[in-house]
């Protein structure tokens, strides 16, 4: 059952394995990451196999999450987490697991997603929409006393 309201807080190092980035590695599709080095609480996920640069810390979560979903509470939580764990530029590799992560059941989670990627794709329409009349905007005004 689908239930937004219900949910556990855990810490990052209880539901995923975690440590810095090594130069070469590939690491597998669903692994999200945090910038540890002269950072401002950068994030990101792996839609397809790929190296993560060493200023990253990588974040592989273990069963029972959905990789998406988990990059999403990390979306959700990263500004508390900065607040309380950055020391100046630089996070210590070891806080990362202190990252709070809410935790709704699994189908809560299939769910969110599906929202999320919908919110995404009618964000990037709506850019597109916008681009386009800017361009329209321009146009008309290069071509307003011609």
């Amino acid at each position: 059952m689908i239930d937004l309201d219900t949910y556990e807080v855990v810490r990052l190092e209880d539901i995923a394995d975690f440590g810095r980035a090594k130069q070469g590695h590939v690491y597998p599709a669903g692994t999200s990451w945090i910038q540890i080095s002269a950072t401002r609480g950068q994030l990101g996920y792996l839609t397809h196999p790929d190296t993560i640069h060493t200023k990253n810390v990588a974040i592989i979560p273990q069963g029972g999450v959905e990789p998406f979903y988990f990059h999403i509470s990390m979306q959700a939580g990263i500004d508390e987490f900065m607040a309380k764990y950055a020391t100046g530029l630089n996070i210590k590799e070891q806080e990362v697991g202190k990252f709070k992560i809410r935790l709704h059941n699994i189908e809560t989670q299939k769910a969110m997603i599906k929202v999320y990627k919908l919110w995404e794709q009618e964000r990037k329409t709506t850019m597109a929409e916008i681009k386009k009349l800017n361009d329209l905007k321009s146009y008309l005004l290069n071509n307003m006393f011609v």
